[in-house]
């Protein structure tokens, strides 16, 4: 029997969770037993390192960060070029579609015909959620952080990232595009 070093919990032989975690807070075991450590026994990895080091670490992180920032810039900028500046944000949104025809076409949407597989910190799964909740399409959230029925019906779908839509039998796996899952509630 293994003792959580964060909750103390005791695993018991039936519980569920994955051998690494603990079943009652989630915590990863070795995570929380190097938490719990001393700093000086902890992994040299983490240590500090010495001061040359450290600024010549600390200059190639600000580099990478200016880099990442100009990714970004230029793919914002890209994907606005792409969909007609910002104009073409509606057609992200909607397909062209109007506020009514979105709202004709939520009505037609019958509970359990929308499965969207999730984890409670996927930044991606919240916008997606807000897409469809905003514009009143039924859905049905299967968090994968809570439940391991989700987990295993995710997997057995051969996903690999989330959000992961099954919109009326069909799967999106490539995360939630809205043009997408619009063309597939049409079908």
């Amino acid at each position: 029997m293994q003792t959580c070093p964060k909750c103390h919990h005791v695993r018991q032989p039936n519980e569920t969770a994955p051998d690494w975690q603990c079943p009652a807070c989630g915590v990863a075991y070795a995570k929380a037993a190097d938490a719990a450590r001393p700093q000086e026994l902890r992994n040299p990895a983490t240590q500090m390192v010495s001061t040359a080091e450290d600024r010549r670490s600390s200059w190639r992180k600000w580099v990478w960060l200016g880099v990442l920032a100009g990714a970004l810039v230029s793919g914002v900028h890209l994907v606005q070029k792409r969909q007609g500046g910002a104009s073409g944000a509606g057609n992200w949104l909607g397909g062209g579609m109007s506020t009514e025809q979105m709202h004709a076409l939520a009505s037609t949407v019958k509970a359990g015909e929308v499965v969207m597989y999730t984890t409670t910190e996927c930044p991606y799964c919240a916008q997606a959620k807000g897409w469809l909740r905003q514009n009143g399409f039924a859905f049905n959230e299967c968090n994968m952080t809570l439940s391991r029925e989700c987990e295993r019906e995710f997997l057995s779908y051969g996903g690999n990232g989330t959000p992961y839509l099954v919109v009326r039998g069909q799967h999106m796996k490539d995360g939630f595009d809205s043009d997408q899952f619009l063309a597939l509630l049409k079908q």
